[in-house]
């Protein structure tokens, strides 16, 4: 299954500076060559945490000092991209359309158009993750994401008003990678869904502070237009999260301002069992060839346009449904957004503890539970009549924030090698784009105040995510079972190489590598 051969029996893990494996045999048999600039960053530090033995005590007490440090930080910038993106919806019921002359269709491109930017940027944002500091390249952008929204109060055309959202796009492009790659350098595999079910269900908190917000402005009277303030303000509040994440996050753990130098090793200790390491700055050929060879890259781009398309239109013609189709006023649509919100806040919280206590971690068999209610609320949406069981379905879509949670946090657990786990992200977000650039289209002018193409399309798109989970799961338990027969097939002579997890080995290459479920 494995093996490995070195150049000088004292070089490897015996050095005064880093520790460097030669070569590694792939579990598909390949001769992988490792060099110091292979490696992974957490290897310039293995040498001084290689003989801490973790004491659960200290180890439960950093996991909350990290929880308290970075978690609420990534649920604040993630509750204020969504609050973000959101404000169209709010906008176009609040003057908008009115104000830019915009017909429906051009409101339309409206909402596909800032994925356009997000497409296109993608993968140079991931590169340049990688290649420079993590918080302090993502900081950058969420500065300049908080310019850019406040300039869309300036538009005085539909013209204008598209090119902001492109150029905003451009910006999204560096934020869900770059928590994507936060969770997994600082949390465990088992930690990770948790974690990322709780930074990605913060958006609802978004969706309520942004239905607040556009609330207040619609009561009152002021001399600017009540949705170029609602830019304006969301502007406002996002540079000022941009700046503070920016000298708060630290680019990887061992260089928290917030550890100290034990702590710091247990970091590295931690993340052992990841097989994944802190990341590798420099991009490698032989991981992107594997990307594409990877039948999971191509379930995660279909899982995220799935996804995408019926959140592309929850996303930008929500506050137009609840008017158009349920009946509510301008008011009331607004107030009628922020239980949705609610709901993303709190069930991927519950789908996590479900999966942790009942299901022993598998987090994607309580995913595809959820996605198939989630099947049957887009059902009452699309064939009943009855307002409170439209309304239901309605809602139901806000559950499927912890069906996303659990893909993405499968990303980052069974996504192993830094050039691999960013092209990947890359590829999940370029089908999300393509998702959310569809997702405004279904809704069309000649099917309002129905949208029942729409609707239409938003069934079809959970059904397809459905097929995407359960085929992720049969693959991750195949993988394991097939390498776990191999492993018993060497018997116990066998040993793996010391600090192999930290070689930025891929999950292909790294025998030692087990899928999550």
């Amino acid at each position: 299954m494995s093996g490995i051969t070195q150049t000088n029996e004292k070089l490897p893990f015996e050095a005064e500076k880093a520790p460097v494996i030669t070569s590694i045999r792939s579990i598909e048999g390949a001769i992988i060559e490792v060099t110091d600039r292979d490696a992974d960053q957490a290897m310039d530090y293995v040498l001084d945490s290689q003989n801490i033995v973790l004491d659960q005590k200290i180890e439960r007490a950093l996991i909350r000092k990290i929880d308290w440090c970075i978690l609420p930080l990534v649920c604040a910038l993630m509750a204020c991209q969504q609050m973000d993106k959101t404000t169209n919806s709010y906008a176009s019921i609040m003057g908008l359309t009115k104000d830019l002359n915009m017909t429906a269709q051009e409101y339309s491109w409206v909402g596909s158009s800032f994925y356009f930017g997000y497409l296109f940027f993608e993968f140079p944002a991931n590169l340049l993750l990688q290649r420079f500091p993590l918080s302090k390249t993502l900081g950058v952008a969420i500065v300049l994401w908080g310019v850019v929204l406040m300039c869309h109060a300036a538009c005085r055309s539909s013209a204008s008003f598209l090119a902001c959202r492109v150029l905003l796009g451009t910006f999204e492009g560096f934020m869900n990678p770059a928590y994507i790659l936060l969770t997994a350098q600082w949390y465990k595999k088992s930690e990770q869904f948790m974690r990322s079910c709780i930074w990605f269900g913060f958006q609802g908190f978004g969706s309520i502070l942004g239905g607040g917000i556009a609330y207040g402005l619609v009561s009152h009277h002021y001399t600017m237009p009540s949705w170029r303030l609602l830019y304006v303000i969301t502007g406002i509040i996002t540079v000022f999260l941009g700046l503070i994440s920016t000298v708060h996050i630290p680019d990887i753990p061992v260089k928290a301002w917030f550890l100290d130098e034990t702590e710091k090793k247990y970091c590295v200790e931690r993340i052992r069992s990841n097989q994944q390491g802190f990341g590798n700055q420099h991009f490698k050929m032989r991981q992107l060839r594997e990307t594409f060879k990877d039948i999971r890259t191509l379930i995660f781009f279909v899982y995220g346009m799935s996804y995408a398309i019926p959140n592309g239109g929850f996303t930008n013609f929500g506050s137009i449904l609840l008017k158009k189709d349920f009946g509510f006023s301008t008011k009331d649509s607004l107030l009628m957004s922020m239980p949705g919100g609610g709901i993303d806040i709190v069930i991927p919280f519950i789908v996590a503890f479900m999966s942790t206590k009942l299901f022993k971690g598998d987090r994607l068999i309580v995913c595809l539970i959820v996605n198939s209610i989630v099947i049957v609320g887009m059902c009452l949406l699309n064939f009943t009549s009855h307002k409170g069981s439209k309304l239901a379905g309605y809602l139901s879509f806000y559950a499927a924030t912890a069906v996303v949670s659990g893909v993405v946090s499968c990303i980052s657990s069974n996504t192993a090698g830094y050039t691999k786990k960013i092209t990947v992200n890359t590829l999940f977000l370029v089908g999300y784009c393509v998702g959310n650039i569809v997702g405004p289209q279904t809704f069309r002018a000649s099917q309002s105040p129905n949208y029942s193409g729409a609707k239409i399309a938003m069934l079809v798109s959970f059904a397809t995510g459905d097929i995407c989970i359960a085929l992720m799961y049969w693959l991750n338990k195949r993988d394991n079972h097939a390498r776990d027969k191999k492993r018993e097939e060497l018997g116990v002579d066998y040993a793996e190489p010391k600090n192999l997890e930290f070689a930025d080995l891929t999950d292909k290459e790294n025998p030692a590598f087990r899928y999550s479920l």
